[in-house]
C-alpha cells in the first residue's frame, strides 16, 4: 500500500513561519496549494494524513473526499506568544483511511495527546509518538510504501524506520537473517 503524510505550511503561516527555511513556502498561503495538494494525495496514494492548524480546518476540509476523518493531536504544553488570550493547545489532521481494520487489533482512537517538539531551527517539528499514531491510524505495516511529502527536520522519516523496527517480531527478525545470510 502507498501511504503518505503531508504537514505542508500552514495556510496563511507560510512566509511567516518557513519563509527562510523554504523558498516555496509562501505558496502555501493560497488555498489553491492545498487544494493541488489534496488532489496529489487523493490521486498518488491509498491512504493518507495531512496536518494543518484549526483556522484553516473550515477551508480545507470541504477539498477533500467525503470519506476523509478528523483527528486531532492535543498538546497539553505548547509554546505560546505574549498576549494570547486563546489558545488552541490543538491540531486537526485529516485522515484517508484504506486498509480496514480487525476486530483483534486494538482500538485506534482519533485524538493523540502528547507536547510539541522543542527543536531549535525546526518549526512544527513533529514527536515520535505522534508520528506512531498516524502510522497506526493508518493501519500501516512495515512493509507498505510511506512518504513524507515535507521532510523539513527528517523526524517523520527517522520516526517511520523506528516504528518499522518496533512492528518486526523476533521471529521474524531470524527469518530474515537467515534470507540475508
Amino acid at each position: 500500500m502507498k501511504a503518505a503524510y503531508a504537514d505542508p505550511p500552514y495556510l496563511g503561516c507560510g512566509a511567516k513561519h518557513y519563509g527562510d527555511l523554504h523558498e516555496q513556502a509562501a505558496d502555501y498561503d493560497d488555498p489553491r496549494s492545498h487544494q493541488r495538494l489534496i488532489t496529489r494525495l487523493c490521486d498518488e496514494f491509498d491512504t493518507w494524513a495531512l496536518s494543518l492548524h484549526e483556522p484553516s480546518l473550515r477551508f480545507l476540509l470541504p477539498m477533500c473526499p467525503p470519506d476523509v476523518r478528523v483527528g486531532s493531536w492535543v498538546k497539553p504544553f505548547a509554546a505560546f506568544k505574549a498576549n494570547v488570550t486563546r489558545a488552541w493547545a490543538w491540531e486537526p489532521v485529516i485522515f484517508r483511511f484504506s486498509r480496514p481494520r480487525t476486530r483483534e487489533q486494538d482500538t485506534w482512537r482519533d485524538f493523540v495527546i502528547e507536547p510539541i517538539t522543542m527543536r531549535r531551527g525546526f518549526p512544527g517539528a513533529k514527536p515520535d509518538r505522534f508520528c506512531f499514531w498516524i502510522f497506526e491510524g493508518l493501519n500501516l505495516l512495515p512493509s507498505d510504501e510511506f512518504s513524507d511529502l515535507f521532510p523539513g527536520s527528517g523526524a517523520v522519516g527517522t520516526a517511520w524506520r523506528k516504528w518499522q523496527a518496533a512492528q518486526i517480531r523476533p521471529e521474524q527478525m531470524q527469518l530474515i537473517s537467515e534470507v540475508v545470510t
